[in-house]
């Protein structure tokens, strides 16, 4: 019998409707609503992966090691922790991971009250794979305790949390295996190893890509993915600018603190200087020989 029943485009629990299960690989939002008090789904059909994911063979290796510890261990609960500042590539990663769990993924509306999850939950007999995404900024991780323990739970659960500061997070979730099984630090400068591949995709010339990449490397406050493309796509369109003016009016923090801005004067202003240099040219010998007019200008500038 099923646990579900689809209402419109809501799927929640029983009472009344046509019998639904939720599918493996179909990704399902879940909302709470405010109004009635009552959990639902809600069908999103993909996890808007980027048409190419860039990974490492330590990213494959860590992703496959996640999925097959799942499959095989009996324990109820397997938590995965993927922390690093904004743009890193940890959501990718735990949606590819999500993936690749072929289970019914469910992502966590952020407004989802933290105190329902372990009520909606602890009815589940279907085995799936759950993301928070910056739960450090939208859940209270102490109330996860007990749901990450596995008390009241009849279903396996693959659980993947994102978070940008580790700080925010319940100490009792560090240091705890049987709560968050793996964790897995981003950095900003993490997407350097896939940058030469980047830059070939979106084609960049290749006598020009080692030129490219030193210095984004060298100048780039947060390599993210966003910041990258962005770049490449301001030299695809702008081809007779050099890096360093493309990088000062682009929204990209510099790893150098303050750009280094070049600043050109125009013709027009150079004329300017010209037209007052009557006013600085003096010859010094007529202020020698009339000391007292000297005093005077002086004097009426103070």
């Amino acid at each position: 019998m099923s646990e579900f029943i689809k209402v419109g485009e809501r799927i929640i629990n029983k009472p009344t409707g046509l019998d639904y299960d939720l599918v493996n690989g179909k990704v399902y939002n879940l909302k709470w609503d405010h109004y009635n008090g009552v959990s639902y789904f809600e069908e999103d059909g993909s996890l808007s992966l980027p048409a190419k994911v860039y990974t490492t063979k330590s990213d494959d290796i860590f992703i496959k090691r996640v999925n097959t510890y799942f499959q095989k261990t009996s324990k109820l609960s397997t938590g995965v922790m993927l922390s690093g500042i904004k743009g890193t590539g940890k959501t990718v990663m735990a949606k590819v991971i999500a993936k690749n769990s072929n289970l019914p993924i469910i992502v966590v509306d952020e407004d989802y009250p933290t105190g329902r999850i372990n009520d909606f939950f602890r009815k589940f007999e279907t085995p799936v794979t759950i993301i928070f995404d910056e739960v450090d900024k939208h859940w209270d991780t102490e109330n996860l305790l007990g749901w990450l323990d596995g008390v009241q739970t009849n279903a396996k659960k693959l659980v993947l949390f994102t978070c940008n500061n580790e700080d925010r997070v319940n100490d009792y979730l560090k240091d705890r295996c049987s709560r968050v099984r793996y964790i897995r630090h981003f950095e900003a400068n993490d997407n350097a190893r896939f940058l030469r591949e980047i830059l070939r995709d979106k084609g960049i010339a290749e006598d020009n890509i080692e030129n490219t990449y030193t210095f984004i490397v060298n100048n780039f406050g947060l390599l993210s993915i966003d910041n990258i493309l962005s770049f490449i796509d301001e030299k695809l369109l702008f081809p007779e600018l050099s890096n360093e003016e493309i990088f000062n009016d682009m929204n990209i923090s510099s790893k150098r603190g303050k750009k280094n801005i070049v600043e050109e004067t125009s013709d027009y202003e150079n004329e300017e200087n010209e037209d007052d240099d009557w006013l600085y040219d003096d010859d010094e010998e007529e202020y020698e020989e009339d000391e007292s007019l000297h005093k005077i200008v002086m004097c009426s500038y103070n």
